[in-house]
């Protein structure tokens, strides 16, 4: 699989130096980008990768892009750039989301085994995320009925509190109780809550 490097830098030969050293890495697409204004500008439209940024460029700082990411840190891991010895910029780096943080110059080793780290947290991500999109699926494969008899299970109605609300009897909400639980496969409403809580059906539903 190919993995990508953004390389946010306002210095061409810095860039250029990174790329140099980064192409020792088998299957990595290296990109560069000027300044941090132009990396913002093109954040929602950037696919996954780890983005190698200096901390101190005219338009916008490392710091201030940073502070901006918002939920694009999951699938833009940030690795800070900066001169030896600035020990307070890379603890900001730190609170404003960046994986890490690299003291220039450095050797291309040093580089590399950062850019591991970035590899290994934008893994999880994607991990993360089919993990997520899979459960998704899971609820958006119930139908009108059975979603609602799952939001009134998760308010806490039993059986036939539910039917009495949807006009059924006590037997048809318990089998699309059945089927819903085969469908999202869970065997207990603790599970069941629990799932419909991390797959976001919950907030759906109150919105």
């Amino acid at each position: 699989m190919e993995r990508r490097v953004y390389i946010v830098d306002d210095d061409a030969l810095s860039r250029d130096w990174l790329e140099e050293a980064i192409a020792l890495l088998p299957e990595v697409r290296c990109e560069q980008i000027a300044s941090g204004g132009e990396l913002l500008a093109r954040l929602p439209g950037l696919a996954p990768g780890v983005v190698l940024i200096d901390l101190k460029m005219p338009d916008l700082s490392g710091l201030d892009v940073l502070a901006r990411f918002g939920d694009a840190r999951e699938r833009l891991p940030a690795i800070m750039m900066s001169v030896a010895g600035d020990i307070p910029a890379a603890v900001e780096a730190m609170r404003l989301g960046a994986l890490d943080f690299i003291e220039k110059p450095c050797t291309p080793r040093v580089l590399i085994d950062k850019l591991g780290r970035g590899f290994a947290a934008l893994d999880a991500y994607r991990r993360s995320s089919a993990a997520h999109a899979a459960l998704q699926a899971r609820f958006d494969s119930l139908n009108e009925r059975e979603a609602e008899v799952l939001r009134h299970l998760i308010d806490g109605k039993v059986n036939r509190e539910i039917a009495a609300l949807l006009e059924l009897s006590v037997r048809t909400v318990e089998v699309y109780r059945a089927k819903l639980m085969m469908k999202l496969g869970v065997e207990s409403l603790a599970e069941l809550v629990r799932l419909a809580i991390a797959s976001g059906f919950v907030q759906a539903e109150a919105a």
